[in-house]
């Protein structure tokens, strides 16, 4: 009777011991999960007010271009340089899908080299409904140059201030990711452009048919890029769990000095 009562000490020892490391690891998967949950919302409001600031800028970038002919030119120099050194980042092979990004970079060329152009008389002379793809494809190129060179900032930045690590924007997911957003935000930005006939509005109304636009363009803006910015931190914590379950399964392969 005595052993089976210290048998039975022992095993409730060892249930409670055990549902003890259950209830810890559980308490620190939740503070996991949290925190990453708070990580996530931070990133979309910090992605919501950048999405806010690039249409802001995508849209002044459009009515200049299509109003002054010094702005053109200027924006279509600018626009081949930027396209001139992303093809040679893409070139170096320090981003994955070359091809992709290059493609992209050859249509922020020919945005830049439409610029050129956008003071012609064919051009003056089209239809509405005929520059909406013109305005769409610049407008797409546009917003593509300008969240690639914040993103290509951002990581040069966070890689400065923190030490070597892990970029905030480095896997084939979230390249494919920024360029899936600038494509999305930069084809609403010029459709709306283009719909709302924006550049053909006189002087005096100028200003008016821009706050339209924008009325229009933030929250699409702030919406889209919110949602891509909580996407990108959640790639981020998934390919940082990937990490340590590789770098734990490495570590339990046996060496032949280990026999």
């Amino acid at each position: 009777e005595k052993n089976c009562r210290v048998r039975c000490s022992e095993i409730m020892a060892s249930a409670s011991g055990n549902m003890g490391d259950a209830t810890t690891s559980s308490g620190k998967m939740d503070y996991v999960n949290q925190s990453q949950i708070v990580g996530m919302i931070i990133s979309a409001v910090v992605g919501a007010v950048l999405g806010a600031v690039i249409s802001f800028t995508v849209n002044c970038t459009l009515v200049e271009i299509s109003v002054n002919a010094f702005f053109a030119v200027y924006f279509g120099v600018l626009f081949c340089l930027i396209s001139g050194w992303m093809l040679w980042r893409v070139a170096t092979g320090e981003h994955p899908r070359p091809v992709l990004l290059g493609t992209f970079s050859a249509l922020v060329m020919m945005a830049g080299l439409l610029c050129f152009v956008l003071e012609s008389d064919w051009v003056i002379n089209m239809s509405r409904g005929a520059k909406v793809p013109l305005y769409t494809i610049l407008g797409i190129a546009v917003t593509f140059a300008l969240l690639f060179s914040i993103v290509d900032l951002v990581n040069f930045c966070y890689g400065a201030s923190s030490g070597p690590g892990k970029a905030l924007v480095e896997s084939e997911q979230q390249v494919l990711l920024i360029v899936a957003t600038a494509c999305v935000l930069g084809f609403f930005f010029g459709l709306v452009f283009g719909l709302l006939d924006v550049e053909d509005a006189d002087f005096a109304h100028l200003r008016q048919a821009l706050n339209r636009q924008e009325h229009i363009c933030y929250p699409i803006g702030a919406s889209i890029s919110a949602v891509a910015a909580a996407i990108n931190q959640y790639m981020r914590y998934k390919q940082g769990e990937e990490y340590k379950y590789e770098a734990v399964a490495k570590d339990d392969v046996l060496d032949d000095e280990d026999f």
